[in-house]
This record gives structure tokens, C-alpha cells and sequence, in this order.
């Protein structure tokens, strides 16, 4: 059987990298949520505790969809919100794209190279944390990480 490199993707009918390969999966508790993570790249699963109950699911369960974009390239930005009552979308300049389907409970994110790993797990683990906490509970009506914590980025 041939692996598939997902670092490599080229589908010219996939220009969006929709359909992308996210072999790795792990599944999380964040407080009462428990969030099912599936990846391209090993360094995007969250340094998170990890849920015991695998096959427990219900209303307290989200799916991440997290993509390495390897030809997406600079830092973070700070985050532009386009939000309704069913999806939220982030945009954080090329470096970051993130969705949140609130009726399906799926968030899509697209992270560029230069999003190293210690920036990923400082900052855009707590931002997709709180980002999904607060979408759920119906409450995202500003950034859920301040100016300040991008700065820092």
C-alpha cells in the first residue's frame, strides 16, 4: 500500500484543499466538551488532556478539522471576524483561516508553515478553546483573545 504524503497534496480539483488527508486524530476534553481533533501534521494536535471515553458522544461533542497549508506563509494577525448566527469565520492574514460551523459542530482551520509550534500551542490552542466555548454558548461577539496576546505572537 502506498502512503500518501499529505504535505505533498496536489489535486488541481481540490484548489481549497478541502479534501486534504487528516490521517492523525485524537480526541479531548476542554472543560465539558469533548472535541475530536483530525490533522495533516503531527505538531497540530493540541498539548490537551486527553478523553478517556472514546465512545461517548452527544451535544457536548466538536470536531476540529485542523490543515497544514504548506504554501500559505506569514505570521498571525489580528483576527477579522465574520460571524451569523450559524457560522463563525477567522481570519487571521494568510497565516490562518479558521471556520466554525455552530449547527454541525465542526471547526475548519487552515494554519500556513510560519505558524510554528510554540505559537500554535500558546495562542491559537487557547483561541480555538475559547473560540468554540464562547461560539456555543452563543457569545462570540468579540475577539476571544485580546490585542495584547497577539502582540506577543
Amino acid at each position: 500500500m502506498q502512503r500518501l504524503d499529505s504535505t505533498n497534496y496536489v489535486d488541481p480539483l481540490d484548489a481549497l484543499r478541502r479534501l486534504i488527508p487528516t490521517p492523525l486524530k485524537a480526541v479531548y476534553r476542554i472543560g465539558s466538551l469533548r472535541v475530536m481533533v483530525e490533522t495533516n501534521d503531527f505538531t497540530l494536535l493540541p498539548i490537551l488532556p486527553m478523553e478517556t471515553d472514546t465512545d461517548a458522544t452527544g451535544d457536548g461533542t466538536l470536531e476540529w478539522k485542523l490543515v497544514r497549508d504548506p504554501d500559505a506563509r506569514g505570521l498571525l494577525d489580528t483576527p477579522v471576524f465574520l460571524s451569523s448566527v450559524s457560522l463563525t469565520v477567522v481570519e487571521m492574514g494568510a497565516a490562518c483561516l479558521l471556520g466554525l460551523d455552530h449547527e454541525r459542530r465542526e471547526l475548519v482551520g487552515f494554519l500556513g508553515n510560519d505558524v510554528d509550534a510554540r505559537t500554535y500551542q500558546e495562542f491559537l490552542v487557547p483561541f480555538l478553546c475559547r473560540m468554540t466555548n464562547e461560539a456555543l454558548c452563543g457569545n462570540m461577539t468579540q475577539s476571544p483573545m485580546s490585542d495584547s496576546e497577539f502582540a506577543d505572537a
